[in-house]
């Protein structure tokens, strides 16, 4: 495992900027504590395991797309006759872990009766009573619009926060269709990419480009008969 604490910086396929950094793991406390990093990067993952932080600054085009999937998942919850809670991003961590390490995804559901659950604390206690479910309780699904290199290990790091799916979103250029897959994370010898959503009723993975499309494009009409 490397030590050097030395950005290192890509630009993603869809034009996001992102920044890592890796050190040793026993000082993520620290850099996670004494150092403001939503100064530095509009979304910030923080892993105390692998002492690795990634910083992201969204593109204009990343950010839509996971607004798209927002739409997609409260529409399947709709037809499904699930409850649906959208959480954005959340930032998940261990019980165990310190203040301000974890993983913030594009965009984070609650689906049936995790959701249900969620409403019940927020209805019953307010505000705090929903931190502390979501405090004890990973969402069912993740969203994470523009891969990179230097996210490659999100779903085992997902996996291991108790997390049951993961969509990876993503487009190769201006004028494709985006690339979905759909990653079971709590199946045997997972993860692994599956053909269907098992949070959203077998969901299949052959839909969702279209979907997005017609979400992104605000087709309604065509997305409500999709």
């Amino acid at each position: 495992m490397t030590t050097s604490a030395n950005p290192h910086h890509l630009v993603g396929s869809m034009g996001s900027d992102f920044w890592r950094i890796t050190v040793p793991p026993q000082l993520i406390p620290e850099f996670a504590t004494k150092i403001d990093w939503n100064q530095i990067g509009r979304r910030v993952m923080i892993d105390a395991i692998d002492g690795i932080i990634v910083m992201m600054s969204p593109s204009s085009s990343h950010e839509v797309l996971g607004h798209s999937s927002d739409i997609i998942v409260m529409r399947a919850g709709n037809v499904l006759q699930k409850q649906v809670r959208c959480m954005r991003g959340t930032r998940w961590k261990r019980p165990e872990d310190s203040e301000n390490v974890g993983l913030e995804a594009d965009t984070a559901f609650y689906i049936g009766e995790t959701a249900t659950a969620w409403y019940t604390a927020f209805r019953n206690g307010g505000r705090k009573a929903a931190e502390n479910f979501e405090a004890r309780t990973p969402p069912d699904l993740v969203v994470e619009v523009e891969v990179t290199h230097f996210e490659k290990n999100k779903p085992d790091r997902y996996a291991r926060l108790g997390v049951r799916e993961m969509w990876r979103v993503d487009v190769r250029t201006e004028h494709d269709q985006p690339q979905i897959e759909i990653l079971a994370l709590q199946q045997p010898n997972s993860p692994k990419v599956v053909n269907t959503s098992s949070v959203l009723g077998k969901l299949p993975t052959s839909v969702l480009p279209h979907a997005l499309w017609l979400a992104t494009a605000g087709d309604e009409e065509k997305l409500k008969n999709y």
